[in-house]
């Protein structure tokens, strides 16, 4: 099913949503198109990944539901949720209105990782003189990454944890583009199959990557193709993934290590208060870009947090994701920190005073270097993955690198040294509480460490709910 289903939709869809396409949409009926004839030049093997972004961008995926909706809902961010997500907090995953959420998750990303097999199996059978300068490896080494990335969110989604079970069936991990299905493998096979993608992927970027090699790339040759790399899954984004999957297999001085590249490599900055506080709202950077390492473009971003994030839509009652005013005063204890002064919505009497996150909105008018932007790696999460992992073997970098972010938000008053290590991981939570609404990035964490407990859920959190059940086509047809 994995390898099947989603066939026939490979090239077709995601090239027809593409600017400059239709040269080769010409060529054949519409609904096909000819992958030989594509892969004839070094635009079709472009067009192909830049598709693979744009299924990303789309709201089954990290437009929305693998990002501020379905995923936060899972990790229990908002302490209101309307009915829709309050099914998908409380594990009710065969409800009729869920299942769709789940399935369309799965069979977007295995349709994007079957257009990424394929392009890599024409990568490998190319001809490398028809690419232009580093551009070969560059897309090669995108494209094995994302592969490895992706994989790595459907395992996070639909098997258990490395720590709870790593022997457990898992999920497929497709490499070949075939009609013939994958066989499950398990999660300790899946996190094996990650690392080395996204390894074969460092390796291919280390060697070409302009954010990395420091090439100057003129916007006039090969029309910029290599600018804008935070768009792209650049190297340090495959390094800050490579920290994610060592911790989540408990590698903890391999996390270290990628997450400590990206920080000192000194191409992420952190937010200036004049960026946030700024009254004019075509200028405020909400998502703070200087921050991210991984970004997406998400061109109906406006469209897709107006039901869940803002009062303009209709489905205030069903699907609006919301905070009161208590909520915030209590996960942002210290007054002056910037998150709670400057990204919220003012009260709101028509839903229980309740108060939006604007970390998404998409105000009239707003710079376009700010707008569509969904950051899916920043520089705080390698902060706090260099501190998590120093806990047991060097306290004091992982109380500086929390007080790090800290400061970066505000905070006039450090932890103080000597503080226990219990106290350090309650700081580390409550900064991912803080740091990553509308990202989901909490609901891994606690999925991570096999968290007995959530925020915001009373008593102990049942376990089983960390798994997503696999779509129903997947287990029938297979």
């Amino acid at each position: 099913m994995t390898a099947n289903k989603y066939l026939l939709y490979l090239i077709a869809v995601p090239l027809m949503m593409m600017a400059g396409c239709n040269k080769w949409l010409d060529v054949k009926p519409k609904t096909q198109v000819d992958a030989e004839l594509l892969y004839e030049r070094e635009a079709g093997f472009k067009d192909v990944l830049y598709g693979a972004y744009v299924n990303m961008a789309s709201a089954q995926m990290y437009g929305r539901e693998m990002t501020f909706g379905m995923v936060d809902a899972l990790g229990n961010v908002y302490p209101n949720v309307g009915y829709l997500y309050s099914l998908v907090r409380d594990g009710v995953y065969t409800n009729a209105q869920v299942e769709p959420l789940i399935t369309g998750i799965w069979s977007t990303t295995y349709n994007t990782l079957a257009n990424l097999n394929n392009l890599i199996s024409h990568l490998n059978a190319a001809d490398r003189n028809m690419f232009a300068a580093d551009n070969y490896n560059v897309i090669k080494g995108e494209a094995l990454g994302l592969r490895g990335f992706l994989h790595f969110d459907m395992l996070r989604l639909f098997a258990p944890s490395f720590k709870a079970n790593a022997a457990a069936q898992a999920i497929p991990y497709v490499v070949n583009y075939a009609f013939r299905p994958t066989a499950f493998a398990s999660v300790s096979v899946v996190m094996d199959s990650v690392i080395a993608d996204l390894k074969a992927a460092a390796g291919l970027l280390q060697q070409s990557d302009p954010i990395y090699t420091g090439r100057v790339i003129n916007p006039n040759v090969d029309d910029g193709y290599l600018l804008n790399r935070r768009y792209h899954l650049n190297y340090y984004a495959i390094k800050a993934a490579l920290a994610r999957a060592y911790m989540y297999k408990g590698d903890l001085a391999n996390a270290a290590q990628c997450a400590d590249e990206v920080i000192n490599s000194s191409k992420f900055t952190w937010i200036r208060l004049d960026d946030i506080a700024t009254l004019d709202e075509t200028r405020k950077d909400r998502s703070f870009k200087d921050e991210q390492v991984l970004v997406l473009d998400v061109a109906h971003l406006a469209d897709n947090i107006i039901d869940r994030l803002t009062m303009g839509g209709a489905g205030m009652g069903s699907i609006a994701l919301w905070y009161v005013s208590n909520d915030i005063n209590s996960l942002y204890s210290f007054a002056n920190d910037w998150r709670k002064l400057y990204m919220w919505t003012d009260e709101r009497n028509s839903i229980s005073n309740g108060r939006f996150n604007t970390k998404l909105y998409q105000p009239q008018g707003i710079r376009d270097s700010l707008a569509r932007r969904m950051p899916l790696i920043r520089l705080p999460e390698l902060y706090l993955i260099s501190a998590e992992a120093a806990f047991d073997t060097d306290p004091e970098k992982a109380r500086s690198r929390i007080n790090t972010l800290r400061r970066n938000r505000g905070f006039e008053v450090d932890i103080p040294t000597g503080t226990p290590a219990a106290a350090l991981r309650n700081e580390l939570l409550l900064e991912y509480r803080r740091e990553f609404i509308c990202e989901g990035v909490l609901f891994y964490y606690y999925k991570r460490l096999d968290a007995d407990r959530m925020a915001n859920v009373p008593g102990n959190y049942n376990k089983q709910k960390y798994v997503l059940p696999l779509p129903v086509d997947e287990t029938q047809f297979r």
